[in-house]
């Protein structure tokens, strides 16, 4: 459920709390008390850095990855809600449930600015490369295990299409 990394620190602070300490209690406990307990056994030395892994390992949500999508102009559709989107985004990433699966397409702002609803070609090539394949609206890829696509994965996605936007379309 949680990393090594969490688990352990969240054992250590339970049981410096005298409170019984397994991998059972840990899957008890909401989001937001694996958090405390995690923070709790780092105390007062805990970087800006570390916060933000503790904060992907616990919740999921990578904070570097959504705020360089600002810059590069990628929408993301995520967990059931847009966690970033503005009206001169030029793309879409669009994850379904358990980030199993990915759409990608051309945002409203590059279908009017461009006149076309097509990816340009040199993002399809790059997203073929990453096993994505075309659908009606855009490309799709689906886990083959059925599980969520790993960080890696969702960073390579948002560096392809990254590269495309900042060498074709960056004064769109």
């Amino acid at each position: 459920m949680y990393t090594e990394e969490v688990t352990k620190r969240v054992l250590k602070a339970l049981r410096s709390n005298d409170q019984k300490a397994d991998e059972h209690v840990i899957k008890s406990l909401s989001k937001v008390e694996v958090m405390d307990l995690y923070l709790q056994d780092y105390g007062e030395r805990i970087s800006a850095g570390e916060i933000r892994r503790m904060i992907l390992d616990i919740f999921g949500v990578h904070l570097e990855g959504i705020s360089a999508l600002e810059k590069l102009r990628i929408s993301l559709f995520s967990k059931g809600q847009w966690i970033a989107q503005k009206p001169s985004d030029l793309f879409v990433v669009y994850t379904g449930a358990g980030d199993v699966d990915v759409n990608i397409y051309p945002a409203q702002y590059f279908i009017e600015k461009t006149g076309t609803t097509q990816l340009p070609e040199a993002l399809t090539f790059k997203l073929e490369g990453l096993g994505y394949t075309p659908i009606e609206s855009g490309y799709y890829y689906r886990h083959p295990d059925g599980k969520g696509v790993p960080l890696s994965f969702k960073d390579q996605t948002i560096a392809a299409i990254g590269e495309v936007v900042m060498t074709t379309y960056k004064n769109l």
